[in-house]
């Protein structure tokens, strides 16, 4: 019976990674944890793109790595080489499909772990044999702030990250504050200021990425982070919900846009919005009973238990 064992996501000296609340949930639940060894950055870029050979697994340990298929060669290194890897993958786009499920074969994958249920799902096609577990994306509940009561807000309309030109565009009067992101341009330079301006934020904008970028997504629809985000915040979302967050907290949290006239929905909703304070109080205690990565993770240990792993 192996061990299992995470090691950190890799951490830009200028961003963030988003995988590392995973990690860190993790290591603050009693999970074991070993060093990790990335390369320096002159051989980045050779990691990414070629992956070494691998020798004998290890005979009592395997490690849980935090994987994008866009990247699993460098998320698992050196660990591929001569460990068993347990991979948490986020964003396996239909392009990455194929390229996974060959990185799954050399690598002798027998226990993988998706926040995609669709994906999932496809795996367990292709791969009847291994152990296969969905499990919806958390997030870390205490960076976020309940913020004021909505009447109180400053900002009348947030979009952050990815446009939703094709799927919402509103053309709204001078007096609404709106900020939303320009193309090239970062709207906040440090997650403080992105905590800041969620607290103070009346309504924002969520679309799956399969509505806003079908050319990367496909048909694959899953929840992400910025929804716990919203719903932490008690921030009105407008826009679609996925279909894993319904099933997932038992109702919509999300307000259905109207995309035959947008802007008349939200000025609508800004002119009552005192009527959506009780629904995002009830978003921000469903999601800090149902989104953190710390109950994630302790499923994620019984499941790995129950699949003769040792934790």
């Amino acid at each position: 019976m192996k061990t299992v064992v995470a090691v950190s996501p890799y951490q830009h000296p200028n961003s963030i990674n988003f995988k590392n609340g995973a990690f860190e949930a993790w290591k603050e639940i009693g999970g074991k944890i070993a060093n990790d060894h990335y390369p320096i950055r002159l051989f980045h870029k050779f990691i990414f793109n070629h992956q070494l050979p691998s020798i004998r697994h290890h005979k009592k340990e395997a490690r849980l790595r935090f994987v994008e298929p866009v990247s699993l060669n460098f998320d698992t290194y050196p660990d591929y080489i001569k460990y068993e890897i347990i991979p948490l993958v986020w964003d396996c786009w239909p392009k990455y499909f194929e390229f996974t499920c060959h990185w799954f074969i050399k690598n002798r994958v027998q226990t993988a772990i998706f926040t995609s249920s669709q994906n999932a799902e496809l795996m367990k096609q292709v791969f009847p044999h291994l152990n296969i577990l969905f499990i919806t994306e958390g997030i870390d509940t205490e960076l976020y702030d309940k913020g004021k009561e909505l009447i109180d807000r400053k900002i009348d309309l947030l979009e952050y990250g990815r446009r939703n030109n094709k799927v919402f565009k509103v053309e709204l009067p001078p007096k609404i504050n709106h900020l939303y992101s320009k193309k090239g341009e970062r709207l906040f330079s440090t997650n403080v200021e992105l905590f800041q301006a969620l607290a103070d934020t009346r309504i924002t904008v969520n679309f799956p990425r399969c509505d806003t970028q079908p050319s990367i997504a496909g048909n694959i629809e899953t929840l992400t982070q910025r929804y716990w985000e919203s719903m932490l915040s008690r921030i009105v979302i407008i826009g679609r919900a996925p279909k894993e967050l319904i099933d997932l907290i038992g109702y919509n949290p999300v307000i259905e846009v109207d995309r035959s006239n947008p802007t008349e929905q939200i000025l609508d909703i800004l002119h009552h919005i005192e009527d959506y304070q009780e629904l995002v109080d009830k978003n921000r205690d469903t999601a800090l009973k149902m989104g953190s990565w710390k109950l994630r993770m302790q499923q994620i240990q019984e499941w790995l238990k129950s699949v003769n792993y040792q934790i």
